[in-house]
């Protein structure tokens, strides 16, 4: 009986710590949940599909309007009445129903209902571009939140790596103070250095539990514990990133920015064209079947009609409306070529980041080769006696630093690299 209750006790707490165990994202899985997850992606999909909606609402104004009407009344007098000279009066209709059911197809409205069209059709046009650029933002944060992670992680393992080194050389101060050899302040060095090496532990662990923390919010798992799958820096550098590089002439027509200021330009002549289109004639033509029983008695009879409204007193303030519109048009071509500029400078300064980083990398990865051969020489010179602990200890930091140096450099490197694609308007994503 008891080896029931401590099996079941056993598997109670195996399923506990299954529920409780964090959930684990690789950078692939960390961008995809961003993508689906993040509020600011899923704001734009919804302005995209009302915006299409829009496009839909608006191809309707081709078809006819139809409407139907009804009346009916009642009267204290007859509607019509008239007196003869004082001999005798006629009342007639003191109350009747009257219907119809009638459809006017527009021929001619200036130009809106084609140009509405358009109009509804580049705005949702806009809304798909605006998604577009909320997810490479959300895609290029995801990033920038993902390689901070991955950067914390391996100096976590550098730490480990140089504090697994001062507990070994702890030991051996330990046997040497104990046999004589050494002084106990050479032993306490050791264990100054190895306590702040712990300290330095645990604010890498705050940093990563609080970039983990943001992480979650970001990929919309703020409900869940996770746990990132870092990738590890490479010993061996990445190659030149030339096989990325596109001339700026060639990217700026795919970038998104540059694709809605066109939208913007294309939107703002329509207006012009809409705003025009309303102080011209409108004409359309139309059939109805009309009934009334005013005279007590059914009367139905078809109709075809021709409506003709010109708006003629719209023009004392059509013109300077109109010149407002072309004001705006001419503004928004100014716009998008001012704008084109500064992407394109944009693309050059984010390829020049990146090259930089390059060269940092460079720079980093040959500190650890000399950070290296300083460690070993420092070690056997500790072994042959001819150095002391504290260069050893000062040979284990230089390591350590350079180190961390390279993997800053690797980070903020592949960062740029996702900063520059994104300029150039492309996504490894």
């Amino acid at each position: 009986m008891k080896r029931n209750i401590l099996t079941l006790m056993i598997l109670a707490a195996t399923m506990c710590a299954a529920q409780e165990a964090p959930q684990t994202v690789t950078h692939a899985e960390c961008l995809r949940l961003a993508v689906d997850n993040n509020a600011k992606v899923r704001i734009a999909g919804g302005n995209a599909q009302a915006a299409e909606e829009t496009r839909k609402e608006a191809f309707t104004k081709y078809f006819p309007t139809v409407a139907a009407d009804g009346m009916a009344f009642w009267s204290n007098k007859p509607v019509l009445y008239h007196e003869f000279d004082g001999l005798f009066s006629l009342g007639l209709v003191k109350k009747g129903i009257a219907g119809s059911v009638s459809a006017i197809q527009p021929v001619f409205a200036g130009g809106r209902i084609v140009n509405g069209n358009k109009l509804a059709t580049v705005g949702a046009e806009a809304g798909r571009l605006e998604k577009q650029a909320a997810t490479e933002d959300v895609v290029l944060t995801t990033e920038q939140y993902y390689w901070q992670i991955a950067t914390l992680y391996a100096k976590k393992s550098t730490l480990s790596s140089v504090i697994a080194m001062v507990d070994t050389l702890e030991r051996q101060v330990s046997v040497a103070v104990d046999a004589g050899v050494l002084l106990p302040n050479e032993l306490l060095k050791v264990k100054i250095r190895g306590n702040e090496l712990e300290a330095l532990m645990v604010d890498l662990d705050n940093g990563i539990q609080l970039a983990t923390q943001l992480m979650a919010q970001h990929i919309g798992l703020n409900d869940r514990d996770i746990e990132v799958v870092a990738e590890p820096v490479p010993e061996q550098m990445p190659g030149y990133p030339a096989d990325i590089y596109i001339d700026p002439s060639q990217a700026l027509p795919m970038t998104t920015d540059y694709q809605l200021l066109g939208k913007a330009v294309d939107a703002a002549e329509l207006e012009m064209k809409m705003n025009t289109g309303q102080y011209l004639p409108t004409v359309g033509v139309g059939a109805g079947l009309f009934y009334d029983d005013l005279l007590n008695e059914d009367y139905t009879f078809g109709a075809v009609f021709l409506n003709v409204s010109i708006p003629l007193s719209g023009w004392w303030g059509g013109s300077h409306s109109m010149k407002k519109s072309r004001i705006e048009l001419e503004n928004a071509k100014i716009q998008k070529e001012d704008l084109s500029q500064m992407l394109d400078l944009n693309m050059k300064n984010t390829w020049d980041d990146l090259t930089a980083a390059y060269r940092k990398m460079q720079i980093a990865n040959e500190s650890i080769g000399q950070a290296k051969e300083n460690l070993r020489l420092n070690e056997n010179y500790y072994k042959a006696g001819v150095s002391t602990v504290t260069e050893l200890l000062d040979a284990q930091t230089l390591y350590r630093q350079a180190q961390d140096q390279y993997t800053e450099s690797y980070g903020d490197f592949r960062l740029c690299r996702a900063k520059y694609l994104d300029a150039t308007g492309r996504t490894e994503y």
